[in-house]
């Protein structure tokens, strides 16, 4: 049940491609393990998603298990999927949203006209809301719809983590919803080109799986980060967040890895998921504060040392 490789991505729905000198609220990830990635920066979602196919292709020649962390909700709150697509169950709606979703190499793409197609087809006032005025359209608003709304706001383990914000937002400060919709999609076409060779956590067996795709929260080591950007090259709070959690789940061990995963139990997981971390954060802030940056991981005189 152990991987030998953590790869953390932290997502983003821009428009357009981000600046070409490294900066913040873009795609940046990192790997610790048996292959170390420092903190690696990309302009687009295709040059990430390419990015991230080569180390799974890097991982499987090896023979490595490898475990990929998104940033961005992987499933939606209870009934959204039956009501969107006639199918309960999170990968149903994966495989929509992966028909709807239009998303250019430069990063232009459809995801207003996504959210207000899906808000028109499911009952009641959509529960996706938020755009810019020039997105305005039947069935999306600029706002939060006020009454109407048949599904709940948060998923259950978001009510564990109150800082996640609802999937259902899709602008401005903490906007996730666009970052899910995009992301799905991009996640739905790996799984078509890697077929059995990767899971979904928790929605598919993944105990023997290769590679293993799973949601996660940086902001769980939200301290140990705010603690330690000032020293890190770039001091850029996106680039800290992938390495130190990358880090942090390597060095806690199989063990106790393997908790943070079984973490999640009831049956609104199929549809629902969980964030891979709610569960073992004490191990997991213990873990981040020995993570050596630029060595993919945890100091091996402190391996070991987590709860």
């Amino acid at each position: 049940m152990g991987f030998d490789r953590i790869l953390i991505v932290d997502w983003s729905a821009s428009a357009k491609p981000s600046p070409r000198r490294p900066s913040k609220d873009a795609i940046w990830m990192a790997e610790a393990g048996a292959d170390t990635m420092p903190p690696r920066y990309c302009r687009t979602r295709h040059d990430a998603m390419a990015l991230v196919l080569a180390r799974c292709d890097a991982a499987l020649v090896a023979g490595q298990r490898l475990l990929i962390g998104w940033d961005f909700p992987m499933g939606y709150p209870a009934g959204f999927a039956e009501a969107a697509c006639g199918e309960a169950g999170a990968l149903a709606l994966w495989a929509r949203l992966a028909e709807m979703v239009r998303d250019a190499p430069d990063n232009a793409n459809t995801r207003f006209d996504v959210a207000a197609r899906l808000n028109r087809d499911t009952p009641g006032q959509g529960p996706f809301w938020g755009c810019p005025p020039r997105a305005v359209q039947p069935g999306l608003t600029m706002t939060k719809p006020r009454s109407d709304v048949m599904f709940p706001e948060r998923r259950l383990v978001e009510d564990r983590v109150r800082s996640a914000q609802p999937c259902w937002k899709l602008f401005t400060t903490g906007s996730v919803g666009s970052q899910a919709i995009l992301g799905i999609a991009r996640l739905q076409a790996l799984r078509q080109r890697l077929g059995p060779q990767v899971a979904v956590w928790p929605f598919e067996p993944w105990d023997n799986a290769p590679i293993v795709l799973a949601e996660v929260y940086p902001s769980l080591l939200d301290a140990a980060v705010r603690a330690r950007v000032a020293d890190h090259d770039p001091p850029i709070k996106d680039a800290v967040q992938v390495e130190c959690l990358a880090g942090a789940l390597h060095g806690i061990g199989p063990e106790v890895l393997a908790c943070g995963l079984e973490a999640a139990t009831g049956p609104h997981l199929a549809e629902e998921g969980w964030i891979l971390g709610v569960g073992i954060e004490e191990a997991l802030q213990v873990a981040a504060g020995q993570v050596v940056f630029g060595g993919g991981g945890i100091n091996p005189a402190l391996q070991g040392r987590t709860p």
